[in-house]
């Protein structure tokens, strides 16, 4: 492996890493280091594919890494946080909603590399969804297992629809500077509970914004909707 293609490999590895330990600690107890890993695993996975680009070092083994990092983080960390913080919940119920999660998610990834699309992601990404369902869970809001089975369910259809969720890049004007504002109470109170917080309310927006913006505008500004028809009627 050449050195400029070590890198991003390194922050894939971080981000699976981080996944496998986020479980260890929710198994543990440990439920904010389990959160926290969680959420480190999503700047991880933040920074990987920019570094890869701008390094000049993308490779299919490396997308194909990074989804199954992704699977591992966002998908089986934060259902296995639901099952294990809600441990005196029925059976049934604490693992139907972490196999729906689960299961979307991997679906989701799948459908990611199978049917890619021009400037908009077909369904929420796992890198949003799973942060979400992780601080529902374990952050500072004191949710219920029905309130927080009914995100992870929600979350999980989100995923394998086809709904139109703009990338970054064709995100509004005022998102980022809206997310790096937003960072600013991290910096004063650096504790997990802020950070949840923040998680939230950021990840939070972009998902309402999303949904809002397809009924007020069919075009729907910073996605490319008619792609998504498209692939989507490609389906069998």
């Amino acid at each position: 492996m050449r050195f400029r293609q070590l890198l991003p490999t390194l922050a894939t590895t971080l981000t699976l890493t981080s996944g496998l330990v986020a479980m260890e600690a929710a198994r543990a107890g440990s439920w904010d280091v389990s959160l926290g890993l969680i959420l480190l695993a999503m700047v991880a996975d933040g920074v990987d594919g920019p570094l890869a680009r701008r390094l000049g070092a993308t490779s299919t083994l490396g997308e194909q890494l990074d989804s199954l990092a992704d699977v591992i983080a966002f998908a089986v960390a934060p259902a296995f946080l639901f099952s294990t913080y809600y441990v005196g919940t029925a059976t049934p119920v604490r693992l139907g909603v972490a196999l729906a999660f689960v299961l979307a998610g991997a679906f989701r990834l799948a459908r990611f590399h199978a049917q890619p699309i021009r400037g908009a992601f077909s369904g929420l990404p796992t890198t949003v969804a799973g942060p979400l369902l992780g601080v529902t869970v374990a952050g500072p809001f004191g949710v219920g297992v029905r309130e927080a089975g009914a995100v992870g369910l929600g979350l999980a259809a989100l995923m394998v629809c086809h709904h139109p969720f703009p990338t970054l890049a064709r995100s509004p004007r005022w998102f980022l500077p809206a997310i790096i504002a937003a960072l600013l109470p991290v910096g004063l109170w650096p504790q997990i509970e802020t950070l949840a917080i923040v998680v939230a309310v950021t990840l939070g927006a972009y998902v309402l914004w999303s949904l809002i913006i397809q009924i007020v505008n069919d075009d729907g500004p910073g996605t490319d909707v008619e792609e998504v028809r498209r692939v989507v009627g490609r389906l069998p």
